[in-house]
């Protein structure tokens, strides 16, 4: 497989909030340009650069789980520990779906004897994907308005 880039995804662009841009969460960014990018990559806050990309940086993840495709983007907390799969509100579901829920609950397994979680963020709403099933975490989270 050959490298990956973020091509047009900026996926992470519209779902993550950046302190430093006055950029709230699920909001395109001002400075994301459709099929160009980020128009002020070179000079992007540290927030952005530091920003992991699971899809980018796993090999075994293929094109259907780019960010823009699959409607989320994923990535790691708590110094690895925790995988977070933060879903576009506009596509709620969308980690419910194939083939990314079997994969999804397949990840938890494997990692539920080393304590890694795995958690679905959608808008306020938190779920925790176990082996044999969804938690309902309700509200974990609110958005200044």
């Amino acid at each position: 497989m050959g490298e990956k880039s973020c091509g047009g995804c900026g996926m992470c662009c519209k779902l993550m909030g950046v302190t430093a841009l006055a950029k709230p969460p699920h909001a395109w960014c001002g400075h994301f340009r459709k099929g160009a990018g980020c128009a002020i990559y070179a000079d992007r806050p540290t927030a952005c650069a530091d920003f992991a990309c699971y899809w980018l940086k796993s090999e075994g993840l293929g094109e259907e789980w780019r960010p823009d495709r699959a409607r989320f983007i994923l990535h790691r907390e708590d110094q690895g520990r925790r995988m977070v799969v933060e879903v576009d509100p506009a596509s709620p579901e969308a980690w419910r779906k194939a083939p990314y829920h079997a994969t999804l609950r397949a990840w938890a397994a494997r990692g539920a004897a080393d304590g890694l979680t795995l958690n679905v963020l959608v808008g306020q709403r938190g779920f925790e994907i176990r082996p044999d099933r969804d938690i309902d975490l309700g509200l974990v989270r609110s958005f200044a308005a």
